[in-house]
């Protein structure tokens, strides 16, 4: 690193003079590095001790409702309901907080959260149907937007997206599967989220060209 004695400047490129006033560059050397940018740091001791006492009350109040619940059965087994809300806050806490988790992580960690828990809220109250043919196929659409979304904002890396687009694809073919072994009774909802996933999709390899299949290869090796 170089200075200019006249403009009080510091000057990194290797040049002999100074851009300001043409003056010759004095060389300086420093033993300290001072940080460029602010460092944020994640406090993981802190983190762990405060996921620790999480968990232990989770457990507790796992295990209270559940004692609850037995004593006053009329039925209804909601304390699998409360557990089910309990563990979806869990991972919502635990994959949020960290700062490097990428947001479509997030995305597709709560929407996998949030599918399993409406199919527990179904099985719980008495089986209907209505969490896979109506609310599991809203989630994945939701989902696939905010990817979408997230692809758009971050154009200049939209590629590193791709991966979570082909998890909510197979996700979606896999409603029609469902329907196919006849466990969905309602699949206007699901034809729906698998034709918007797929077509979007496809227009992201067609449209996204070299980016794309520069990507695929490399997540694929293929």
């Amino acid at each position: 690193m170089k200075r200019c004695n006249e403009c009080k400047v510091e000057i990194l490129e290797n040049i002999s003079v100074c851009p300001l006033c043409q003056h010759g560059l004095e060389q300086i050397t420093s033993d300290k590095k001072e940080p460029m940018y602010p460092q944020v740091e994640f406090n993981n001791q802190k983190f762990k001790l405060l996921i620790r006492i999480f968990v232990f009350v989770s457990i507790i109040l796992g295990a209270g409702l559940f004692t609850i619940n037995l004593a006053t059965y009329n039925g209804v087994w909601w304390s699998f309901i409360c557990g089910g809300a309990i563990a979806y806050f869990w991972i919502t806490v635990r994959y949020s907080i960290q700062n490097n988790t990428n947001p479509a992580g997030k995305i597709l960690v709560q929407t996998i959260g949030g599918m399993a828990l409406c199919l527990l809220i179904d099985m719980v109250i008495g089986y209907q149907g209505w969490s896979i043919n109506y609310v599991i196929p809203s989630i994945i659409l939701v989902a696939y937007f905010a990817i979408v979304i997230l692809m758009i904002v971050n154009f200049m890396n939209w590629q590193s997206y791709i991966l979570f687009q082909i998890t909510l694809v197979i996700f979606s073919m896999i409603l029609m599967v469902l329907y196919f072994f006849r466990i969905i009774t309602n699949p206007i909802l699901c034809y729906v989220t698998a034709a918007i996933t797929l077509v979007i999709f496809i227009g992201t390899v067609v449209f996204g060209d070299k980016k794309a299949k520069t990507e695929l290869i490399r997540r694929f090796h293929i």
